[in-house]
């Protein structure tokens, strides 16, 4: 039984142009070299062609795929229809449906795909796709993190799938830790309090324990900024030869030296040849009424704003309370510095410490004595909370239930890998080819 890599070469680029012969840059001519002079100058150049340049790209091939977007392998399709579960292709192609063990004497296997999730558009698309269904607050949420790491068709293949998230995502204030959003509206169940105005999402961070999801610093301290987690996304995939799951183009980055690509043009190849999308259906089939009746079937009742959250030690975490008026602009900055500080040091703390040690340096308990002394200046700077948003205030859900903080076996969220064009274009030219025919859903984005 052959195996077979999945793991393409380079991105596929469209089929070389005709091109005629170019003038010496510059504008000058050739030198009126004699014929043995010539015949040894020749010998000393090596005939290259810039990277860009229709010379150089890949030589087309008569099983080539051809889309609207350009030419491509067919051995594209059979990595595409390992990833989206094609099973026309799979046969077509002569590869076994199943793992290495279910596969049938005489069909290849493929080898598991390593895919890189882009944990910060597939949380912010699950709190998108909620907020579409049930009209409530949106924010990032870790369920979308957690479905796309569980999918089960990648679980069934050995898929190696890896998140990458922002740091703040995981661990920081309120307005950008997934599952939070603000004191009114994060969800108690999985985000607790640290200190110091910092916060921890449990369920993210135990992820990160088992290795599945990868934190990346947008910090001051980091070179790239919030283009942070894009850019490590790109680098790994073209280092492990892995496949991207976003709904982001990356067109801000393709002018980005730093990537190893010659240019604009090879960054978009390989991104329309690895990068494939995703959705989530909420509810799917389910009416309001219906949704209503499950949850009062499971019996499940939300835990919801900072009075039903706790600190990393189980105590009640203690009352938000405003920030000091500064009397001067010097101390108003200095306040914000030490803000900054205290926050980093609590999250540099948890970082490299264990989680079950909720007393490392620079973590106080939020139970502690101080607490419940009379608070002074530097108390108050000490357990800033942030400024205050719209997701603080007491009537931020505006009445509307908490359907992003329920269960899956009361509100049913499905996480789907979505093929691009090309790769809808590729299936149907390799199918074509095979003589298949393609069959299509009225109404759906692309083929069955």
């Amino acid at each position: 039984m052959g195996c077979v890599s999945a793991r393409a070469t380079s991105a596929p680029t469209p089929a070389p142009a005709s091109s005629g012969a170019r003038a010496p840059r510059g504008g000058g001519s050739v030198p009126n070299f004699s014929a043995p002079a010539a015949a040894r100058w020749r010998s000393h150049v090596v005939a290259r062609a810039h990277p860009n340049s229709p010379r150089s790209r890949r030589t087309p091939r008569p099983d080539d795929l051809v889309t609207p977007q350009g030419r491509y392998p067919s051995a594209w399709a059979t990595d595409l229809a390992d990833i989206f579960g094609w099973d026309d292709v799979l046969e077509a192609s002569g590869v076994g449906a199943g793992d290495g063990d279910e596969a049938t004497a005489g069909t290849r296997v493929l080898l598991p795909k390593r895919i890189a999730l882009d944990g910060a558009n597939i949380a912010w698309s699950l709190g998108t796709s909620v907020r579409s269904r049930f009209k409530c607050r949106q924010f990032p949420l870790s369920a979308g993190v957690v479905h796309a790491l569980e999918y089960e068709p990648w679980v069934a293949k050995n898929f190696e799938v890896v998140a990458f998230l922002p740091k703040e995502y995981v661990v920081g204030g309120l307005q950008t830790l997934c599952d939070g959003g603000g004191r009114a509206t994060l969800n108690a169940e999985c985000v607790q309090y640290i200190g110091k105005g910092v916060w921890v999402n449990t369920r993210l961070m135990d992820l990160v324990d088992q290795g599945k999801i990868t934190m990346v610093d947008r910090g001051s301290g980091s070179s790239n900024g919030r283009a942070s987690d894009d850019l490590t996304i790109i680098e790994y995939a073209k280092e492990r030869d892995a496949w991207i799951c976003s709904n982001d183009q990356f067109r801000d980055h393709r002018r980005n030296r730093g990537l190893g690509f010659s240019g604009a043009r090879d960054l978009k190849a390989f991104a329309r040849a690895r990068r494939f999308e995703h959705a989530f259906r909420v509810a799917p089939g389910l009416d309001d009424h219906l949704v209503q009746s499950m949850l009062a079937a499971n019996g499940w009742e939300p835990r919801i704003g900072w009075t039903q959250a706790v600190t990393v030690a189980g105590d009640p975490v203690p009352p938000p309370r405003p920030r000091a008026r500064a009397a001067a602009t010097n101390a108003r900055s200095r306040e914000r510095d030490a803000d900054a500080a205290a926050m980093a040091a609590v999250m540099d703390g948890l970082l490299s410490e264990t989680r079950n040690d909720t007393r490392a340096d620079g973590l106080d308990s939020a139970s502690s004595s101080d607490t419940s002394e009379k608070h002074t200046d530097d108390a108050d700077t000490t357990y800033y909370d942030g400024p205050s948003t719209r997701n603080d205030n007491e009537n931020a859900l505006g009445g509307v239930f908490p359907f992003y903080a329920a269960p899956q076996d009361a509100v049913p969220v499905f996480f789907e890998p979505r093929p691009t064009p090309p790769m809808i274009a590729a299936r149907k030219s390799f199918l074509h080819r095979q003589g298949w025919s393609v069959q299509t859903v009225t109404g759906g984005r692309g083929a069955s």
